[in-house]
Formats: structure tokens, C-alpha cells, sequence
């Protein structure tokens, strides 16, 4: 069989085989040299037989191995499309061109010199050679033009990872944007090399300037080292990570955050590189603070009522003549008490207003005839001393009904309540008082009792001020002073 066999060859067209391994050929009929490479014993080369330049250049568009031409079919017409068809080949493709010289090789025309040099891949062989010789050198352009198509396919395969890769870097980043997290990466020393958005708008940080340790750095200073600590601890162990520390915000504060890690392993355990979120949870972190003080608040009022009632029940039963009068006494006290904490429940707890709390301490001593002036500003005041207040005026209206203005017709009784002092650099001071007039005249006793003690010294304290009840002839007259802040502290 042929080395290039025309039973193998397909006019105006490629044989069945691998293009790669497939020869054009452009030789005058009844060459000599073609003549002289048949071999029966060859047939792994396949061949091409062309019939012109333009049907080779035809054939370069479909890839063909390599290409055996005489140097004068060079001459013929076609050669222009035919630079054009190799000139618009890709980056990776030169189809290799063995040109069999018209003549010697060093007895040629600088036009002939021009016109294979323009075929870009040629080498130029002497016309009378060994058919081995030829055959060597097809080989060898075959295995050129193979190598080229191997790195092609190797140039084609890296391309489509990189944009498998930059489409999965996409993904990610996109994915990684999207939550309402702070998303971070370290390599598996420790050191952050990746960050998403979120991180940035979160610190307003500039990118990069939290790389590697420097982290660390945008941590409340009480955090650091108990961050470092358990940080170090996940590194040398593999551990997940896990703590809640203060981060600081874009604003300047620092706000909780819940920060995670988990590392991503090898098939064999080798930490490849730890991945961790950071979960701002300063909103829920307040809230619980918030709701464990109100707590401890709670228990501290409930043990202040209670501490309330007992001194009550003891200080009335102590100084009561009979049970009837102390079990109305008790009854009564705790009473006002239980109005006085149905207003702060009303509050919320934190505080009420001062005026709310006269209205309601004097409600039931309020005739169809109002014989109350009340007057004061409308000033915030603190749960435990709105209970005292509450506690001194049912004391005080209590005494009044029983012995004072309130106990005759014409009686009237004033509350008043100012703030002095409300200049700059001046304390302000709070006034509070309580005047009678128009009753029997009154006389000092000669005894304190329970709700004097009550009044002048509980109350006062309370406020962080100082009381005075005076025992005036004309009628009752109670007078505190305290610093304003002593109404809400």
C-alpha cells in the first residue's frame, strides 16, 4: 500500500481518518518524486491529493495536517488566497508546509525565496531525495502539527477551568454578598484573607486594612485578649470557633457580635482553611440586658414592698389603741400602697409623673366639694420614691381627715411642688409641700408616731433630701427639699 496512497484520497474533500494525520499534496502529474514514495509496505499516513491552490486553501480552513508541494505549483494561481486562509488561521495554528525545491536549494531566486518564506511554516527540501527521507521528514511536520493541537487542547481546557473558576467565584461572591452577615476567611494559620461586603459596611473599615491579624484591632480592648485566646485554641486544636465579643461599629460604638468558624479539611484531616461568620447581635444582647435589670429590679421593688408592709403592720400595731383602729389603719396603708403600684405597673416601672401620683394618693379623700389646690409643674418621678410619696401623702391626708383642715367644712388643704435653681451652673432644687388651713387650731403632739417617723425621715430619704413637719396653730404645714435628680435616682 501508498505511504501517500491515492486510494486514501478524497477529491475536493478529507478522508475518513484523522485530519491531523492526513497530508495535502500539490504535485504535477506524474511527478517523479511522488512516484518515487510509493511503498506497498506504508499505510499509516494518509494523503490529501489537491488539485490547486484554491483547494488547498480550502483545506487549511479544515485543519489538515501538513503540506507536500513542489516549489513552481507555488506559481500558480490561488497563491493570494492561500496567505490569506494561513494568515487567518488562530494563535495556535501554523500548518507545517514541506516544499520540494525547483532545482538546488542554494541555486534560488529571491522571488522564490519571498514566496515560501510568505507560507510562514516551510522548510525547503532538495527535489531528488531518499523516499525515507521524505517520509522522515512528513513524520516529523505531522508530529508538529499534532503538538500544536495538543497544546490547544490544553490551552482550551485551562481556559474553560479559569471560567469555571471565575463563574464559581462569582457564585460565591454573590451568595457571600447576598446574607445579612459578615462572611470571612483565614488560611490555616489564622491569617484573614477574605472578607465579604458586608464586613466593610458593617466597620467602615478600607479594604484590606483587617488582613492578616490586624482584625484583632477592631475588637472592644476588654475582648482582644479573650479573643486572641480562644482563637489560638481552634488553630492548635481544630476546634469550631465560638464567642461573642464587641465589635467596632461604622458609627464609632461597639456593637455584640456572635462570631463562628469552622474549618474545611482535606481527605486526609489537613486543615485547607477555616470559614466564619460574624453575627451582629447587639439588638437581642440589650434586650436580655435590658430584661435581666428589669428583673433584678423587680426583685429589688418586691423586696422594698414587702419590707414596706412589714414596717407598716409593726410601726401600726405598735402604736395602735385597739385592733379595730389598727386593722382600718392597715387596711388603709396598703391600700394607698396598692394604688401607688397600680400606677407604676401603669409606668412600666421606670418612672411616673409626680402629678398622677398626688391625684391618685388623695382620691379617696376627695369630697363632692374639692377642698384640694394642687399646683407644680409636670416633673418625671422614680418608682421607689413614688410609693414613699404615695405612703406620706395618704399619712398626711389621713391625719387631716381625722384631725386637721379636712375634718371641718371650710378646711382646704394646698400641695405645691417647685423646682429653684434652674440657672446655669446653679443646683437645681426640688420643693414639695403641703399646707393646711381653715381646720381646728392644732397643737403639737406630744408623741411622734409611725406616720410622722414615715414623713419626715423615710420620705426625705427617698429623695435624698431633708423634710420638716411643722405643727403650726393656723394648721398643718409639711415642707422637703431635695436635689431635683433625687426625684429619678
Amino acid at each position: 500500500m501508498n505511504v501517500l496512497s491515492a486510494p486514501s484520497t478524497v477529491q475536493g474533500g478529507l478522508p475518513g481518518g484523522d485530519v491531523l494525520t492526513s497530508v495535502a499534496i500539490l504535485m504535477p502529474p506524474g511527478d517523479a518524486t511522488a512516484a518515487s514514495l510509493r511503498d506497498p509496505e506504508q499505510e499509516n499516513i494518509a494523503s490529501i491529493e489537491v488539485t490547486s491552490l484554491d483547494h488547498l486553501a480550502d483545506l487549511v480552513d479544515h485543519r489538515i495536517g501538513a503540506v507536500l508541494i513542489t516549489e513552481e505549483a507555488l506559481w500558480g494561481v490561488g497563491f493570494d488566497r492561500l496567505k490569506q486562509a494561513l494568515a487567518a488561521q488562530p494563535l495556535w495554528s501554523d500548518v507545517p508546509f514541506i516544499v520540494l525545491a525547483d532545482g538546488t536549494t542554494g541555486d534560488r531566486s529571491e522571488a522564490a525565496s519571498e514566496r515560501t518564506d510568505d507560507l510562514g511554516n516551510a522548510v525547503l527540501l532538495p527535489r531528488v531525495l531518499r523516499a525515507e527521507e521524505l517520509l522522515r521528514s512528513v513524520r516529523s511536520a505531522l508530529k508538529a502539527r499534532g503538538r500544536q493541537h495538543d497544546a490547544r487542547a490544553r490551552m482550551e481546557e485551562l481556559q474553560n477551568r479559569e471560567r469555571q473558576v471565575a463563574e464559581s467565584e462569582a457564585q460565591f461572591q454573590a451568595i457571600a454578598n447576598s446574607v445579612d452577615q459578615m462572611i470571612w476567611s483565614t488560611t490555616p494559620d489564622g491569617l484573614h484573607d477574605y472578607y465579604n461586603t458586608r464586613w466593610y459596611e458593617f466597620t467602615g473599615v478600607p479594604e484590606g486594612s483587617t488582613d492578616g491579624e490586624a482584625w484583632n484591632g477592631m475588637f472592644h480592648p476588654d475582648d482582644q485578649e479573650r479573643a486572641w485566646k480562644i482563637w489560638r485554641h481552634s488553630l492548635s486544636t481544630g476546634e469550631p470557633y465560638e464567642i461573642e465579643y464587641r465589635l467596632r461599629h461604622r458609627s464609632g460604638r461597639y456593637h455584640w457580635v456572635l462570631g463562628r468558624a469552622l474549618p474545611m479539611r482535606s481527605a486526609d484531616g489537613t486543615i485547607l482553611r477555616w470559614y466564619g461568620t460574624c453575627t451582629d447581635i447587639h439588638e437581642i444582647k440589650i434586650a436580655e440586658e435590658q430584661r435581666q435589670l428589669m428583673l433584678a429590679e423587680m426583685n429589688h421593688r418586691v423586696k422594698n414592698t414587702l419590707a414596706m408592709v412589714h414596717s407598716v403592720v409593726s410601726q401600726t400595731l405598735r402604736h395602735a389603741s385597739n385592733l379595730d383602729d389598727a386593722r382600718a389603719a392597715i387596711q388603709s396603708r396598703i391600700g394607698s400602697m396598692s394604688q401607688a403600684h397600680d400606677r407604676l405597673i401603669h409606668s412600666s416601672w421606670l418612672e411616673a409623673r409626680i402629678g398622677d401620683i398626688v391625684e391618685t394618693a388623695i382620691a379617696p379623700h376627695r369630697p363632692e366639694v374639692d377642698r384640694f389646690v394642687i399646683e407644680g409643674p409636670d416633673l418625671p418621678i422614680g418608682s421607689k420614691q413614688a410609693l414613699a410619696l404615695t405612703m406620706a401623702l395618704h399619712e398626711l391626708a389621713t391625719n387631716a381627715a381625722k384631725y386637721g383642715a379636712l375634718s371641718s367644712d371650710e378646711g382646704k388643704v394646698r400641695i405645691g411642688w417647685s423646682v429653684d435653681g434652674e440657672g446655669e451652673g446653679e443646683e437645681e432644687v426640688f420643693h414639695f409641700t403641703w399646707v393646711e388651713e381653715g381646720g381646728p387650731e392644732v397643737r403639737e403632739p406630744s408623741s411622734r408616731g409611725f406616720g410622722s417617723k414615715m414623713i419626715e425621715k423615710a420620705l426625705a430619704g427617698y429623695f435624698q433630701g431633708a423634710a420638716d413637719l411643722a405643727y403650726d396653730p393656723g394648721g398643718l404645714r409639711f415642707h422637703m427639699t431635695a436635689p431635683l435628680e433625687g426625684l429619678t435616682t
